[in-house]
């Protein structure tokens, strides 16, 4: 079939616009281009910053107190994380009953389930399922207040050095199996050391909607991470082996952030992190990077 110039043209453009985002962005894994990233939207945005914050629809009032946004950021610059982020409990209600009435699905599968379906790791006792990726987030009003929050967007805003441009969010659950964490692992990619390269330049909020002990998921990270890693690891995939990452930084620079439903927690995940298979109960947990 001949194509026509437009055709052609929308090909061209097509070709670049993935050439940018699947191969340029690959250098964000450098915590010098990152920066340097920082430094050229700062100084984009400093030309007329009120388009940048009216686009992220910031709310007039905070849900968050007690946080002090210096010593977070400051935090975040030294370990890669900061926490004590709690959200009210009646909105940790509404988010969790939000993800039990929503379908839900695991990437990979084309099949749209309920949590509920999901008993012992199994669907309606069938195939096994790691995890399930909830539907529809934007008709759930608690999601979008923590979103657009004034105070976690200023957080974002000094981190980042300037206002984000994109902002992604997924509500997961982490199912509860009988099956050998050896076999998770193989399925479940998440359950393995590794860092997000998520953009140019990134920053992630966590926010447990169930509670989460040893045994019901917890993230698991290495600290300062963020912005030393050895030049192997730069260079070879963002994946690694248990034994790679605590044999190169020490079994006392891994942190295991448990915490009651509602506790949140902010990071770059450019830190190596993971999150360990549950084996008592299913975990919710809401991620919203912005970027």
């Amino acid at each position: 079939m001949v194509q026509t110039k437009l055709q052609q043209k929308y090909l061209k453009n097509d070709f670049y616009k993935r050439f940018r985002k699947q191969y340029l962005q690959r250098f964000s894994r450098f915590h010098t281009v990152r920066q340097a990233y920082s430094f050229l939207q700062n100084k984009l945005q400093s030309l007329n910053p009120t388009v940048y914050k009216k686009r992220l629809k910031i709310r007039s009032t905070s849900i968050f107190t007690d946080i002090v946004v210096k010593k977070t950021v400051a935090d975040m610059h030294d370990c890669g994380v900061a926490f004590d982020l709690q959200i009210q409990m009646n909105m940790v209600e509404e988010i969790s009953e939000f993800a039990r009435m929503t379908p839900c699905k695991e990437p990979g599968f084309n099949d749209v389930f309920l949590a509920d379906n999901v008993k012992n790791g199994h669907l309606e006792g069938e195939r096994y399922v790691m995890r399930g990726l909830v539907n529809n987030l934007r008709d759930c009003q608690a999601i979008k207040a923590i979103v657009h929050d004034p105070l976690l967007l200023e957080i974002v805003h000094q981190y980042l050095k300037y206002w984000p441009t994109m902002i992604t969010q997924h509500l997961t659950w982490s199912f509860a199996s009988d099956l050998p964490e050896s076999e998770i692992k193989k399925s479940y990619p998440p359950t393995n050391f590794h860092y997000d390269i998520a953009g140019y330049n990134f920053m992630t909020a966590y926010f447990y909607i169930t509670d989460v002990d040893i045994n019901s998921a917890p993230h698991i990270m290495i600290k300062h991470s963020h912005n030393r890693k050895p030049l192997h690891m730069l260079l070879a995939s963002n994946c690694q082996a248990d034994d790679a990452i605590l044999n190169h930084y020490g079994k006392d620079q891994q942190i295991v952030i448990t915490g009651k439903k509602g506790f949140g927690f902010v990071q770059d995940p450019s830190c190596f992190h993971k999150v360990k298979p549950p084996v008592t109960s299913n975990r919710l947990v809401l991620q919203i990077r912005y970027s």
